[in-house]
């Protein structure tokens, strides 16, 4: 076997990626993705705003700072948990798939679907309540008052006193049935569609080819903006769940789409389900290339593999 095979078909050590996977999507939740799940939510819960006027709100009574609402506490442990859950299963099941793969019982592409949707699994009933918790805050009227950044992150705490007092501590679960499922959703057709990518754009007739760093990235971009499309509806759905609006109110996803119907037909449910799309596309893009390229670059650099 070629030397470049050995090393691919090396086991990883789940625990180093997990480590690996915390602080890579924590540095990228910090620097971009916090604000664009942000603008996202604001998007999907008031669609009649344009992205500018939505981002103006956000900024302001705080300024630039306030497009960290709701990250610390909230945005930062979720982002530390969304990379180390995530890149902990994916790293489990990717292994657990291999002699399946080696025995060419699956194909590679196959086990990385699979395995990025059993990531996906674990990542979506961790991250539940921090969702929850991170959306009220963003959807709360209070937060877009002035503020210090200190006052904020007090409150953002406060939150999740209030819903575990008001609602119980199952609150914190509310609509996690629908975002573990979207998660699953998320990462298999994220995963699929970057498989697809870079067999349709670079290997072609050559399945075995190696394919760059930056050839590898933007498999993984296209394959975001194409599963942003596929599985938009369910991101809708969990942002209406789980907004401050709704907070202690029992959601019905098919009252949610009814109500949709009874104010403008099947027009108005396709434009609900698809709101947010812009915001989404770029979320999902980039969240894609981060966890399934950026986190294995640096995860090899850790061990020397590259």
């Amino acid at each position: 076997m070629a030397l470049s095979t050995k090393k691919e078909h090396k086991p990883e050590k789940a625990g180093v990626k997990l480590v690996v996977g915390a602080g890579v999507c924590l540095a990228y939740e910090l620097a971009l993705g916090h604000y664009l799940e942000f603008i996202k939510i604001m998007k999907q819960t008031k669609p009649q705003f344009s992205y500018l006027h939505l981002t103006k709100e956000i900024m302001h009574s705080k300024g630039l700072v306030g497009i960290w609402d709701g990250f610390f506490p909230w945005g930062a442990i979720q982002g530390v948990a969304k990379g180390s859950v995530f890149a902990w299963g994916h790293s489990i099941a990717r292994t657990a798939l291999q002699p399946m793969v080696s025995n060419n019982k699956i194909s590679k592409g196959t086990s990385e679907v699979l395995a990025g949707g059993i990531g996906g699994g674990f990542q979506g009933f961790v991250l539940s309540p921090t969702l929850l918790l991170k959306t009220r805050v963003m959807t709360d009227p209070i937060f877009r008052e002035q503020m210090t950044p200190l006052e904020t992150m007090s409150k953002s705490m406060r939150i999740g006193v209030k819903v575990i007092h008001k609602e119980g501590v199952a609150a914190l679960m509310k609509g996690s049935g629908m975002f573990s499922l979207k998660r699953v959703a998320d990462w298999s057709t994220r995963f699929f569609f970057s498989v697809q990518a870079e067999n349709i754009v670079y290997k072609r007739n050559n399945p075995d080819r190696v394919l760059t760093t930056s050839e590898q990235v933007i498999a993984s971009l296209l394959g975001g903006v194409v599963s942003a499309a596929v599985t938009l509806p369910m991101d809708v759905l969990v942002a209406q769940i789980q907004q401050a609006s709704k907070a202690g109110v029992k959601v019905s996803i098919a009252e949610l789409f009814r109500q949709q119907y009874r104010a403008g037909g099947i027009n108005q449910v396709l434009s609900f389900g698809s709101t947010g799309f812009i915001a989404r596309l770029f979320h999902a893009s980039f969240t894609t290339m981060i966890m399934k390229t950026a986190t294995s670059i640096v995860y090899d650099m850790v061990e020397g593999r590259s």
